[in-house]
């Protein structure tokens, strides 16, 4: 079994709302694509969101 895995951030320097919103959007995108998300964490110094998705690799 191979995986291919993926690396995104988003930028929380919004609204608290608006920032819910994006992440909403951008992990319902990523789910609809076949990825899994398996880690996630805040990045303090730039007020940004990392998420790491892995799916299987055709």
């Amino acid at each position: 079994m191979k995986w291919e895995y993926k690396y995104i951030d988003v930028d929380a320097k919004m609204s608290y709302k608006k920032t819910m919103e994006l992440l909403h959007q951008e992990l319902n995108k990523m789910g609809e694509e076949g990825w899994g998300l398996v880690n996630f964490a805040p990045i303090l110094i730039d007020v940004r969101y990392a998420f790491v998705f892995k799916r299987l690799k055709d």
